[in-house]
């Protein structure tokens, strides 16, 4: 074979994302709010673009009202730079601020840095989401495992890289796990405080002969040892906390239909409404002015940018209609009425991508009657019953699991494997490993602890 330059021609099929379909995908993923911000940052950029001021909201009552968001709130805090004075007259305090930025930020920034493999730095961004106020991690892991379709393994893994960022103590799930990840950091995880941590409400109640004998160790030792405990810190998002509170409104509204069952409209007061101005492309086009090139291509990206707001909208819509009428018996009968739902489900029924769904339910609400909840709220994972009946909802086993527990007798604590029989006698195909599972996931002490509290 001769050796040698020579031009060949060849087909290929390859899915590439070009810079409108990058916009259109991060469109979907953001909240109302930060669909805001962005349009206004894009109407400075683009003369074209015009954004229309929204009205006063209705005081209509039958409108979904301004709600604090249980998740994904983002306290602030800012870092201010060192100035001098000596020349007051021309000091800007504006310029001698760094931009703020949020405890998300600053993990999602060690992550990329961190994290050289792909699906795992992915799956820990989402999460920095899951996050309460606290810097805790409350959601369940399988639950997060069951919305995004992956393993729990790889979610286990992913927390232990959000875990190992700081602030240490971060992404716990309780707060036994908060403080072993700080003193494991420290390099202070000793046999003596590995006690303390397993025995916390011993701690909490001040039972120091009790600890003392579990640790084997003199009061002086014991002492020490929970004054160092006590330095740690149980909230680690706290020093990022200002006070301010997020507000968001929600994105679609569920009320009764006059014709029976649930009317679902988009919330159009909480969108932000951008217009492409052809009247001042005209006058520029007709004059031929040498901005013409510039004002063609601004106008392509209005228009772009505005049919991608529309298709935005539709698909919010969309996904919140097949949702309500997966889940319509929870607007009439509330928890009890879940059903179990993936995110499968429903880009199967609408023909989308199970990314998109994902995108689309995060972040975003819904206002009823019962309330305003987040539209992942209605993915719950489905248990199977032992009397042939279709699946149950995981919330219903958790509230009835709940329900056993507050309803108990102080004389008859319910343990896990009694009240697994309980659920098994009712058809829940539960076992008792799922039953600690899911009351760990509640914060309900076991059966041991509530005994001891009502001695």
């Amino acid at each position: 074979m001769a050796l040698g330059p020579r031009l060949e021609v060849s087909q290929t099929q390859r899915l590439s994302l070009t810079p409108q379909l990058r916009q259109a995908i991060s469109l979907l993923q953001m909240s109302n709010a930060e669909l805001a911000d962005h349009i206004a940052e894009e109407v400075e950029k683009n003369p074209l673009l015009e954004l229309v001021e929204p009205e006063p909201l209705s005081d209509d009552p039958a409108r979904p009202p301004a709600i604090a968001p249980r998740v994904n709130t983002e306290p602030l805090t800012y870092i201010p730079s060192t100035v001098s004075t000596g020349n007051l007259e021309n000091y800007d305090s504006l310029a001698n601020i760094e931009d703020e930025k949020t405890l998300r930020d600053l993990l999602r920034e060690q992550i990329r840095i961190s994290d050289r493999n792909p699906a795992r730095a992915a799956i820990a961004l989402v999460l920095i989401d899951e996050l309460d106020e606290q810097g805790w991690l409350t959601a369940p892991l399988f639950e997060i495992a069951d919305r995004l379709g992956v393993p729990q393994a790889a979610i286990e893994e992913a927390l232990e890289t959000l875990q190992a960022c700081d602030p240490m103590g971060i992404a716990a799930r309780d707060l036994q796990e908060c403080l072993e990840i700080q003193l494991k950091d420290a390099g202070n995880f000793a046999p003596l405080m590995q006690v303390l941590t397993a025995n916390l409400d011993m701690l909490a109640d001040n039972d120091l002969p009790k600890l003392e004998a579990l640790a084997d160790v003199s009061r002086v030792e014991l002492e020490d040892a929970i004054t160092v405990l006590r330095q740690l810190n149980p909230r680690p998002a706290a020093s990022f906390d200002n006070g301010i509170v997020q507000i968001a409104i929600a994105d679609v509204a569920v009320s009764p239909s006059p014709v029976g069952g649930w009317l679902v409209e988009l919330n159009t007061d909480a969108l932000p409404k951008a217009l492409v101005n052809e009247k001042y492309f005209s006058e520029v086009a007709k004059d031929g002015s040498n901005a013409l090139e510039f004002v063609t291509e601004c106008r392509a990206n209005a228009r772009f940018l505005v049919k991608a707001m529309d298709q935005r909208a539709k698909t919010i819509l969309r996904v919140a209609t097949v949702i309500v009428r997966h889940q319509n018996r929870f607007f009439d009968e509330g928890i009890n009425g879940l059903r179990p739902l993936t995110l499968a489900v429903v880009a199967a029924e609408l023909g989308i991508h199970e990314s998109s769904v994902s995108r689309v339910t995060a972040g975003k609400y819904l206002y009823c009657q019962r309330g305003t909840f987040e539209l992942r709220f209605f993915f719950v994972q489905g248990i199977g019953r032992n009397d042939g009946g279709c699946d149950i909802a995981a919330p219903v086993v958790r509230e009835r699991i709940r329900k056993l527990v507050s309803e108990e007798q102080p004389d008859k604590v319910l343990s896990d494997e009694k009240i697994a029989k309980i659920l098994q006698e009712g058809g829940v195909d539960v076992a008792r490993r799922t039953v600690a599972k899911y009351r760990e996931a509640m914060g309900i002490p076991s059966s041991s602890r509530r005994r001891r509290k009502h001695i």
